[in-house]
């Protein structure tokens, strides 16, 4: 991988360089609403627009999660999606934040969208930011190091009906409609209905690992130029996979879960400077898990009386709600760009029913495992960006986070600060560097999770710096990402609950990318990242990923491949990953085409560390297999 990453730079760069607005240009006409978009004031932004997503076939959201540098995609037992950052694996993460449009989708219980949003379907999304920063200083949400904006179509582009259906191996199969009008008054809808039913069944020891769900997604936006309504809705039935059993494989269990929300975003004034957002999400959600070996429910377990609280059934049944507003104004001044906001968030934790049947058919009514189950969070944002000449600009940005909590976790008020500049010396060369305090604070999820020894868990404390340098050519990108991170009292989550590492976790990583755009508009790209981390690794620290797509006449086609690198944890060697896609369409007219996609060809994918017993030995698991997808559109 890295040979070939020196070949191609040598090569392209014998290329003649040309003004930064060659490729602007040609990069506008794929992805112009992106680049209207594209906060640049955010951190750093990788962008997929939609000519990217319809070219690569990428048709749900994990598709492209897989690919992202820097970060770790994995399954955790639930066979849920789980993002983690390089060289680590984690069950439920909390670090990144995820919006559709303005709305962040992440869970109220755990802060990971994944359960419900994880292979939200692409087919209403217009095109996709990834920002390596901190959202919460523009856009007021919960803080995280990295987030991702999720831009759907709008009916003033669209006007239009289109039809999917799809079908895999293993019996998974598909069918969605995306429906959008606009009117004379200047309302539009788009609405967007899916159905997917999905079968990934493995084995572990000859025995079956059920993996099967139903997903149904509806999502509506109702829009003028001055207001926007979204409504989303997912309902997720799924197997639990392999649960918390400690055997791996468990007699039988099941996850429910309905998310709703709804987003009202109102802006006003001549220049659309005051914008005012309210949101209420409502997440319910039903577990259930029977095991003759036992059942690793860390809340309920005493380690000093194992055999009378370890459960061999176990029910839960949860309401999650959110309710958030934000109100922000923008204003030129001279040359600063000035932020200021406020933000309110409520989040409430409900228990209906929790239950547990232990080896002697004792049922205990669990309930709540503690009494933290409100959170009101109260915010003062503010950003000024200061542009000194057409060449040089500084950002500077300050948030003010009050945190009023129930029950037995304290109190708290938090500061994040980050300071920033942009220098484009050139016209086809770029240097951005933030450097950025923030936070993330427990989530109910960690504090359920927490050592009975030492249930107070602390606010983790991140401090990092990043460096990224851009250069074009005649049709080159070339993009080079340098990060340096701190944290103190990382959550972390060990055999007998989470809790807090008491030294300095150290992580460094470096992102190289390459893009050259063919004269026909096909487009070939490279990237690949490695990561130092103090700790011992447990997942791939280094990787990266080669890509081609174009088109011709009828035909649209690409080819990927995903790599990560080997690692051994422990005494388990885990081999390094080669994921193969290839995929083409045939367009019969405009209106209708007809898409093939080989998945995982190799059959090399990426592999999870989970554990078998009580406190267990571990093992490798692969997360998705050698796959085939066949979908067919129609446009009326």
């Amino acid at each position: 991988m890295k040979k070939l990453i020196i070949f191609i730079f040598i090569f392209f760069n014998t290329l003649n360089a040309q003004n930064l607005d060659s490729l602007l240009k040609n990069y506008k006409e794929t992805s112009e609403k992106s680049l209207q978009t594209v906060d640049e004031n955010l951190g750093h932004v990788f962008v997929y627009s939609q000519k990217d997503i319809r070219l690569m076939q990428y048709t749900k959201l994990s598709d492209i999660l897989k690919e992202l540098p820097l970060i770790n995609f994995n399954h955790n037992r639930y066979g849920i999606p789980s993002l983690s950052l390089a060289g680590t694996k984690t069950t439920v993460s909390g670090f990144f934040r995820f919006f559709i449009n303005d709305h962040e989708i992440s869970s109220v219980h755990s802060q990971s969208p994944f359960l419900s949003w994880g292979n939200l379907p692409l087919d209403f999304v217009d095109y996709i930011e990834v920002y390596y920063g901190d959202s919460s200083f523009a856009l007021g949400n919960d803080t995280g190091i990295y987030f991702i904006r999720i831009y759907t179509k709008k009916a003033y582009k669209e006007n239009a009906s289109e039809l999917r259906v799809s079908a895999q191996k293993q019996g998974t199969n598909s069918q969605s409609i995306v429906h959008s009008q606009t009117f004379e008054n200047g309302w539009s809808y788009l609405t967007f209905l899916k159905n997917l039913d999905s079968n990934k069944d493995a084995n572990y020891k000859s025995e079956e690992l059920k993996n099967h769900s139903k997903r149904r997604y509806f999502y509506l936006d109702i829009s003028n130029d001055k207001t926007d309504i979204n409504i989303g809705y997912a309902d997720v039935k799924k197997d639990n996979f392999m649960g918390l059993s400690l055997d791996v494989v468990p007699n039988e269990g099941e996850i429910k879960s309905k998310d709703f929300f709804i987003d009202f975003t109102r802006k006003f004034l001549y220049d659309n400077s005051l914008k005012l957002s309210l949101s209420l999400d409502i997440n319910t959600r039903k577990y259930y898990e029977e095991n003759d070996e036992g059942i690793g429910l860390i809340p309920v377990l005493d380690l000093k009386n194992m055999g009378m609280t370890i459960p061999k059934k176990f029910k839960e049944d949860l309401t999650l709600k959110k309710f958030h507003a934000h109100l922000s104004k923008t204003h030129n001044y001279k040359n600063n760009s000035l932020l200021a906001g406020i933000n309110f968030s409520k989040k409430k934790y409900e228990v209906n029913n929790r239950k547990t049947v232990n080896f002697l058919n004792q049922t205990t009514n669990v309930g709540e495992y503690h009494d933290f189950d409100e959170e009101n969070i109260y915010s003062l944002l503010l950003q000024d960006k200061l542009k000194i000449n057409e060449k040089l600009s500084f950002v500077a940005n300050a948030k003010f986070d009050r945190y009023e909590r129930s029950g037995f976790l304290d109190d708290a008020s938090e500061e994040l600060y980050r300071i920033g500049a942009i220098f484009t010396p050139f016209d086809n060369f770029g240097l951005k560097a933030f450097y950025t305090k923030t936070f993330l604070p427990p989530s109910f999820y960690d504090v359920d999770s927490a050592r009975k020894d030492k249930p107070y868990l602390n606010t983790q404390k991140y401090n990092f710096y990043t460096l990224e340098g851009v250069y074009t050519t005649t049709n080159s990108k070339y993009r080079v990402k340098y990060s340096n991170v701190k944290i103190n009292d990382f959550i972390y989550f060990s055999p007998i609950g989470t809790m807090n590492i008491d030294h300095t976790i150290k992580s460094e990583g470096l992102i190289f990318n390459y893009e050259y755009l063919f004269e026909n508009n096909n487009k070939f790209e490279i990237s690949y990242y490695t990561t130092k981390l103090s700790e011992e690794l447990n997942n791939s620290n280094k990787g990266g990923y080669v890509k081609y797509m174009g088109k011709r006449d009828k035909w649209e086609y690409f080819a990927s491949l995903i790599y990560k690198n080997s690692y051994s944890y422990l005494d388990v060697d885990v081999d390094a990953s080669y994921d193969l896609n290839l995929g083409a369409t045939y367009y019969f007219s405009d209106d209708l085409s007809l898409s093939i996609k080989g998945i995982n060809i190799l059959d090399k994918s990426t592999e999870s560390l989970y554990k078998d017993g009580f406190p267990g030995d571990d093992f490798a698991f692969e997360d998705h297999g050698k796959n085939f997808n066949v979908s067919m559109k129609w446009v009326f």
